[in-house]
């Protein structure tokens, strides 16, 4: 068994994934739009729908432009940096494998209930997850498949730990507790989101991190343009207030960090 704990932590799972040109163009086509339809809604805006509709149309315009081609070019030669998905069914096997030995040392517990613990009763397809049933075993024993699980965690993708609730009258009362500090670790909560039910802990992948030089690229390409027709639309709400455009600059550096963040 300490062969099996103590294998290598693997890697996240995550790969740059070249996008074709048809992909690159819709990506950049919906950011352009977006950010063209919103730019043209604060000009006429700021001329009460009076006089502005042919400079929201130049403006939202050129807006448009500079984010297609800055976003196309972006993702047309960077791509995306995104998360392999495990398909359930397999990691399911892998982890079966894994814990062969756990389940010969759990045979071995003499004060489990009636039920015996076993790789194929107590290791489940969730749907959208591994689940495992730490139940039906001693404490050392589920914490020993614990520390497994974690250490191919990145080979098995999302897991769900059957732990119950905790209480005091449960046959392993430490056992929630256990399985919360094991996972609680600033190494597991790096690339892992945990979500707390009333009798699981599911341990689910977060989105790939952003490379601080994708981001810095990302920031210049899209944040300029988005930057610069911030300004200028809340500058041309204000009449040329200088406070006002440093303000819709700053939108505009907002919503690209947004964009950047969240539509990976």
């Amino acid at each position: 068994m300490s062969q099996t704990s103590n294998q290598s932590v693997v890697g996240p799972t995550w790969e740059r994934r070249q996008l074709t040109f048809g992909q690159a163009f819709a990506t950049a086509l919906i950011l352009a739009t977006y950010t063209g339809v919103l730019t043209y809604i604060v000009v006429i805006y700021a001329h009460a729908f009076t006089g502005g509709f042919i400079l929201g149309f130049k403006i939202a315009g050129a807006a448009w432009g500079l984010i297609f081609l800055s976003s196309f070019l972006s993702y047309n030669f960077l791509g995306r940096r995104i998360r392999v998905e495990i398909p359930v069914e397999q990691g399911l096997s892998f982890l079966r494998r894994t814990l062969g030995p756990i389940q010969a040392k759990a045979s071995d517990d003499i004060t489990t209930g009636a039920r015996q613990w076993n790789v194929m009763t107590h290791l489940s397809d969730r749907g959208l997850g591994v689940g495992v049933d730490l139940h039906d075993m001693e404490l050392d024993s589920a914490a020993a498949a614990l520390q497994i699980c974690i250490s191919v965690r990145h080979k098995v993708g999302r897991m769900t730990f059957i732990s119950g609730r905790g209480d005091s009258n449960s046959r392993i009362p430490r056992l929630r507790t256990t399985v919360l500090t094991m996972l609680s670790t600033p190494e597991i909560l790096a690339d892992f989101h945990i979500w707390k039910k009333r009798s699981t802990i599911t341990l689910r992948p977060r989105k790939p991190p952003l490379p601080k030089r994708e981001m810095i690229l990302k920031m210049t390409a899209l944040g300029v343009p988005l930057g610069g027709m911030g300004a200028i639309g809340f500058m041309d709400v204000a009449q040329a207030n200088t406070l006002s455009g440093t303000v819709g600059a700053a939108a505009g550096l907002f919503l690209t960090w947004l964009l950047i963040t969240h539509s990976r």
